[in-house]
């Protein structure tokens, strides 16, 4: 195992359960696994009773398809002053450059902040570079601070109670750039980078506030022109020592010149030095047909060893050690599923997409959770259980075990869900696995269909109305953990619209959403 400066403090702030119910990060965890192992109220025998209890409409500018970012919630809050007390507060940034904590008992708004800029946007945004508040924030409870960056590049460290800055904002990003959710090893934050927006070059970057008079930024440059965007939802996932770890995007690979298209990454904490990398052997098909790694990887343990699992567009999931993620060569992972979605080979609408989610069972069994796009490819393995049919798509579920043949890791199919269109990445309470269906227009061109590789037209791209002018809704769905059954369904009128490249949070007895008309959703059991 490789020993990092910061991986003392990475067992502090990512691995035991977060305090008090919290999800103080997308994903709830550093290791991105959707985990809510603080979780002691829901369980399966009581989410068939879920009712939404209250939703919460703020005001913010929706950027092209994006509007809130996933909900952070933290209980217990010193709120201190006039009404001094203790609160459970939600707290969601918009792409307007707004922040709100919003009282978790009754929907009502504690607190708010409108972010200040100068810098002028002179070319119009559009769905692959909204060029608004994208990040999802992050929590360091033990500084009452969450940490967000808005549309100019600017970190804020917020006070949990009040929203009054810590210190002044510090510039980290270019203006524009298409930053993702925020993850944390003590006072350094990392964000991942894509699709080039704001002429800001894809990669990896952090920030050291230990000193806010004298921050240190590093970037990891995953190309040094454009392309290879790290655009999973969830940005990074942090291993327990410290090791960061993403997948890129279309670009070629050449590791001599330093570009590393569809490539499984890890970056030392400190240095954020490349250490590590898979890339699948078939990368030049991958990059042709335009199957980014669309998904953000999650990290686990499995009989003393860390793994770490992500997939894309191209609709396989890859499993790989963390110690030696691609062998010698750099092609060979630890196991590779077979084709699990898109035998069109689309490259939008269909595969994996979103980010991933594992949990431990009771009886020990580590179970992996895929948002698949579009149905189940006929070459898929054989699943033991089927939820019925699933054309839109489904939450494929696995269990890491030893193969009967090689005796190496692998992901054994388990369970399949019923139909959803189009899958969150999952969180999990209590046996419970929690999932939000969108219900967003999952399609980016006027012809869908296999990606023409170098004679692609612009134009062909839909416009944001033309992905927005809809009227598909979002829908909450929870299904038993172990057979993918479903145990409650919110309906298709619980939400006003649809969302888009967003994630849900569970924490004390609630599971909060969001969706495009920048509506916060709380839903949980009803008071006795």
């Amino acid at each position: 195992m490789k020993i990092h400066r910061l991986a003392p403090l990475l067992l502090l702030v990512a691995a035991p359960p977060c305090p008090a119910g919290d999800w103080p990060t997308f994903g709830y965890d550093a290791r991105r696994s959707g985990w809510a192992r603080s979780e002691v109220i829901l369980n399966r025998e009581n989410v068939g009773g879920l009712v939404l209890k209250w939703k919460t409409t703020v005001e913010n500018e929706p950027k092209s398809l994006a509007a809130l970012t996933a909900p952070i919630v933290v209980t217990d809050v010193r709120t201190g002053g006039e009404r001094r007390a203790r609160k459970d507060l939600v707290y969601v940034a918009g792409t307007g450059d707004v922040f709100y904590a919003i009282d978790a008992a009754n929907g009502e708004i504690f607190w708010e902040k409108q972010f200040k800029t100068d810098v002028v946007n002179k070319v119009p945004g559009m769905w692959l570079c909204p060029k608004g508040l994208n990040a999802t924030p992050t929590v360091d409870v033990s500084k009452n601070t969450i940490y967000a960056v808005s549309t100019d590049g600017r970190l804020y460290a917020l006070d949990l109670a009040t929203g009054e800055e810590k210190y002044r904002s510090q510039q980290w990003v270019p203006a524009f750039a298409k930053a993702w959710s925020l993850n944390r090893i003590g006072d350094v934050l990392y964000t991942t980078l894509s699709q080039n927006c704001g002429d800001t070059v894809s990669g990896v970057s952090s920030i050291d506030v230990s000193n806010p008079e004298n921050i240190v930024i590093r970037v990891w440059r995953a190309t040094p022109e454009h392309g290879a965007g790290v655009w999973g939802r969830g940005g990074a996932a942090i291993g327990k020592d410290g090791g960061i770890y993403a997948g890129t995007g279309d670009a070629p690979y050449n590791p001599g010149l330093r570009i590393f298209g569809n490539t499984m990454f890890r970056l030392n904490p400190d240095t954020l030095e490349l250490e590590d990398y898979f890339t699948p052997a078939n990368w030049e098909y991958v990059w042709k047909r335009d199957f980014d790694i669309t998904a953000s990887a999650v990290v686990l343990e499995y009989k003393g060893r860390e793994l770490v699992v992500i997939g894309g567009k191209e609709g396989v999931l890859y499993l790989m050690d963390a110690e030696n993620m691609g062998g010698l060569t750099h092609h060979d992972n630890l196991y590779t599923t077979p084709l699990l979605s898109n035998d069109d080979e689309w490259f939008e609408a269909k595969g994996l997409w979103g980010g991933f989610s594992s949990y431990v069972d009771a009886r020990g069994k580590v179970w992996v959770y895929a948002p698949t796009w579009g149905p189940m490819s006929a070459q898929a393995p054989d699943f033991p259980i089927v939820n019925g049919p699933n054309p839109n798509g489904s939450v494929m579920a696995f269990t890491v075990a030893d193969h009967p043949e090689s005796g190496k890791p692998y992901l054994k199919p388990e369970w399949v869900s019923g139909d959803s269109a189009v899958p969150e990445p999952v969180a999990i309470a209590n046996d419970v696995a929690f999932v939000l269906s969108n219900g967003e227009n999952a399609r980016q061109s006027i012809n869908a269909g296999i990606m023409p590789f170098g004679e692609f037209n612009s134009e062909e791209l839909l416009k944001d109305t033309q992905r927005i002018e809809h009227e598909d809704k979002a829908r909450l769905r929870a299904l038993d953990a172990q057979t993918g059954k479903a145990l409650y369904d919110s309906g298709p009128d619980a939400f006003e619209t649809w969302s888009h490249f967003t994630g849900i949070a569970v924490a004390d007895g609630q599971i909060y959403a969001v969706d495009f008309s920048s509506t916060l959703y709380c839903f949980g059991l009803p008071e006795e």
